[in-house]
């Protein structure tokens, strides 16, 4: 299922329309300042470089958080003589995507930072025209960069480990390029990793599942935790696993004054967590968040231009806490336990080998003290079960022994 599309046909009024064209003229100058400048200049691409000065660019399957090749894939490195244009969506003022020209006449692909991350630094690929090639098929074949790249990185390091002789090497290009088209025909080893790496390492066994990097079944993102403690909690307790995009923490983790305790690092990742759910109900691009002085007030004041609802900025809070408590609540429906709340073995137990970030590491004592000062920050159980709801397996309330 790729898409759930709603069409209705009756007009649906604005509650002030001349109040809401003052404040969409507002954001709109707002969007266009510094706040927004690195996604109009450089788009997202240009975290590859900032991650690899700080030696966080996750590589050979989170095995370094340094590559070598970087600069080659780097936002700054291609646009020169490859950048063909700026898109965006529908009346953005922003303007985030940017096109680059492959050689010869394929199509000109759009790059993001996470498919640079996942086709290049995670598989050892460092050449361009491949990455840009992996990313525009990609698209073309309805894979999910991130996922795609972690599974084939996953696979690269089975092969490395004598498990999957089959496997393209790391650094390999043409494998790279081979194995996607097989994954999305379900051919050969592409049926097996066509499931995901966390379901193609309980097939193969062994020590498959120490080093396939997912949360929940969901592939990591171009992050690395044991350098970024907030954003390790926030895909840890992410109700759909490693999703930088419900749980954008690593912001906390950037902050010049970035918090050390844990319950410090927990509040700052409910923080992020409930920011994130709110401008995704709103339909707010998240580039926008810092755009705004005060998010909660200011978006209770266009929601109510838009609908005359009259909620205010707590108001607005609390819908953010339902909205990951309801998130929670299916989790627990289908099975949640609180083991599923933890990140890869990797990380928990191997330090960062290389880099300016040498030796940071995340203990799992301290992965599971960030954790329960999550839960406490959010109301929930030591279990984390928020009130009134029955831990998985659990009989309903009411029916009990």
């Amino acid at each position: 299922l790729k898409a759930v599309v709603v069409r209705g046909e009756t007009p649906t009024p604005l509650a002030h329309p001349e109040r809401l064209r003052e404040h969409a003229r507002d954001l709109a100058r707002r969007s266009r300042g510094d706040a927004t400048a690195k996604y109009r200049e450089l788009g997202t691409a240009a975290n590859l470089l900032s991650f690899e000065r700080v030696a966080s660019l996750p590589t050979r399957n989170f095995q370094s958080g340094h590559f070598a090749g970087a600069e080659a894939l780097s936002a700054e490195g291609l646009r020169e003589g490859r950048r063909v244009e700026r898109a965006s969506c529908a009346a953005c003022t922003i303007g985030c995507e940017h096109r680059y020209r492959r050689a010869g006449s394929g199509a000109p692909v759009r790059v993001e930072y996470e498919s640079l991350f996942a086709l290049g630094p995670l598989c050892g690929i460092e050449d361009p025209e491949t990455v840009l090639d992996a990313s525009s098929r990609c698209d073309r074949l309805g894979l999910d960069t991130v996922s795609a790249g972690g599974t084939v990185a996953f696979a690269m390091e089975c092969r490395e480990r004598g498990l999957l002789p089959e496997a393209p090497a790391f650094g390999d290009g043409p494998g790279l390029l081979a194995l996607l088209d097989d994954i999305a025909g379900r051919r050969g080893l592409g049926a097996l990793l066509a499931e995901g790496s966390r379901r193609a390492a309980a097939q193969l066994g062994g020590a498959a599942p120490t080093f396939a990097l997912h949360v929940k079944g969901l592939e990591l993102p171009g992050y690395e935790p044991r350098a970024l403690p907030a954003m390790a909690l926030g895909l840890a307790v992410a109700a759909r696993g490693a999703d930088h995009n419900r749980s954008n923490a690593y912001e906390v983790d950037f902050q010049p004054d970035a918090p050390r305790s844990v319950e410090a690092i927990a509040a700052g990742a409910v923080a992020a967590e409930n920011r994130a759910a709110l401008l995704d109900s709103l339909i707010f691009c998240k580039f926008l968040r810092g755009v705004f002085d005060d998010f909660e007030t200011e978006a209770a004041e266009l929601l109510d231009a838009v609908t005359g609802w009259g909620l205010d900025a707590e108001a607005l809070r609390r819908a953010a806490r339902e909205i990951v408590d309801a998130k929670k609540a299916y989790n627990l429906r289908e099975g949640w336990v609180p083991a599923d709340d933890t990140l890869p073995p990797r990380l928990l137990e191997t330090p960062l080998p290389d880099g300016a970030s040498a030796g940071a590491r995340l203990r799992p004592e301290t992965l599971s003290a960030m954790i329960r000062a999550y839960y406490r920050e959010r109301g929930w159980s030591s279990e984390g079960v928020p009130p009134g709801l029955p831990l998985a397996g659990d009989p309903p309330p009411g029916r009990r022994a």
